[in-house]
């Protein structure tokens, strides 16, 4: 295809485009917020096709990554991460030019930003509705009324409502499964609203996975979605149920090195430093699919030809014996990342089909 030298991360602009359009359009369809994520792409460029479709507010991982996008004409974000009191310097700085929404989930954290920050900013209390990552549990009802309370009663801190990732959705193995999930978090956050005895449109809800704002159907007791993956998709995501082979807008160009006949393996520059360590789940675990462009998206050359596995530097691809004969060294084969955030965090910029390069945050 492009026959780079090294691995090349390759965007497909139209297939992004039309992710982004499609998840704006369900959007408006249910009445939410929409509040893309960031953490995907992590790139200025990127960011304003969103602005094209009338995004206005943002969500990052971190308090780096928020100064990034404020650089660049950014002034609604939303740190999706715990608070982190060791960088409330930044955050002060940050809530001093932009409307800035920190997630909180302790007292003791409250206490301190409240105390040290000289600006205002808003607050998420973040639940956990099954991803038992972070966040408080939805049934801790003693706790987060008396949360919700200590901000209230706070100077520089300001409720907005209620954040949740339902992580666990990546570990579903359908769209039934995602679905089931799915109904699961607007049942626990239905639940949570009646115990709170408060009042829908004086907070505000917030989710943020990509398999459940692609798959659900519904967004009863939800205000607002901030999903992130969704804009790249990954073959995770489409083993998973969330989406089809021609979503996926990013897939990694690696030259060819070696051949080894007896074992129909290629040898190719391409390795953990590139791909990441993730590989999928089942039967036949690998770092990815071998594809071919096909009418401008990617097509899986067949079920026997991947990413078999990484060191640092090197990737060996496992061939059925009739693709082994159409690849030659010095040549490139591409492949689907199985998580393209991680792949697209290591690359750090994009090659475009028109042959432009986009940069990200390094």
């Amino acid at each position: 295809m492009y026959e780079s030298c090294e691995p090349t991360l390759l965007l497909n602009e139209r297939i992004c485009k039309s992710n982004i359009q499609k998840m704006a359009d369900k959007v408006q369809k249910f009445d939410l917020s929409f509040k893309p994520h960031m953490k995907t792409h992590q790139s200025a460029d990127i960011g304003n096709w969103y602005k094209e479709v009338g995004v206005e507010a943002i969500t990052v991982s971190s308090v780096k990554m928020a100064q990034y996008f404020a650089e660049n004409g950014w002034n609604d974000i939303t740190i999706a991460f715990p608070a982190n009191i060791k960088q409330v310097k930044q955050i002060d700085d940050l809530t001093s030019r932009i409307k800035l929404t920190l997630l909180l989930s302790n007292a003791f954290v409250a206490g301190v930003l409240d105390k040290e920050l000289t600006h205002d900013a808003n607050v998420y209390i973040e639940l956990d509705t099954g991803g038992n990552r972070s966040g408080l549990k939805v049934t801790k009802i003693s706790k987060i009324k008396g949360l919700i309370e200590q901000i209230n009663n706070s100077k520089h801190l300001h409720w907005s409502g209620f954040y949740s990732h339902p992580g666990h959705s990546y570990q579903a193995h359908s769209k039934q499964e995602i679905l089931k999930i799915h109904r699961s978090v607007q049942d626990q956050l239905k639940d949570l609203k009646t115990h709170l005895g408060l009042n829908q449109g004086s907070f505000e809800i917030c989710i943020g996975d990509t398999p459940c704002c692609s798959v659900g159907t519904s967004f009863e007791n939800i205000d607002a979605i901030s999903p992130g993956n969704f804009v790249f998709y990954d073959y995770m995501q489409y083993q998973i149920g969330s989406c089809d082979i021609k979503d996926i807008a990013v897939a990694m160009e690696c030259p060819i090195v070696d051949r080894y006949e007896d074992r129909k393996e290629l040898v190719i520059y391409g390795g953990a430093i590139h791909f990441s360590k993730e590989s999928n789940s089942g039967e036949n675990p690998h770092y990815g699919p071998a594809v071919i462009e096909k009418n401008g998206s990617w097509q899986v050359i067949d079920s026997d030809t991947y990413l078999k596995s990484i060191s640092q530097e090197h990737g060996i691809i496992r061939c059925s014996p009739e693709s082994f004969e159409e690849f030659k060294i010095g040549q490139s084969i591409t492949i689907l990342p199985i998580h393209s955030c991680l792949t697209a965090n290591l690359m750090k910029n994009y090659q475009l089909t028109d042959g432009r390069k986009i940069f990200r945050l390094s």
